[in-house]
């Protein structure tokens, strides 16, 4: 047995150690090979969302959703009018 094989786990009682599985390096080997596969996988999945946002940007670009609709000049009710000239008559 080595040394190295135990560890102290933080919060335990003083002097608790607790033995490690040691893995074999086909273990290792075949951990190795499932990250990397997930790895591309979700490579492949964010260059999907990438081009989806990408495209659906351009789409709405295209419909003129970029212009804020609040911001445009509409009908002046009577209520904006009289705030309107209240301004006017505060600048003079």
């Amino acid at each position: 047995m080595n040394v190295n094989d135990f560890v102290i786990l933080p919060g335990s009682k003083a002097g608790t150690s607790v033995r490690l599985k040691t893995k074999t390096v086909k273990e290792l080997q075949l951990e190795k090979a499932q990250l990397e596969t997930e790895n591309k996988e979700m490579e492949r999945r964010l260059l999907q969302l990438q081009s989806n946002m990408s495209r659906e940007k351009e789409e709405r670009r295209r419909l003129g959703a970029y212009h804020w609709k609040s911001g445009q000049a509409g009908p002046r009710t009577p209520q904006t009018r009289a705030v309107a000239q209240n301004n006017e008559n505060r600048k003079k």
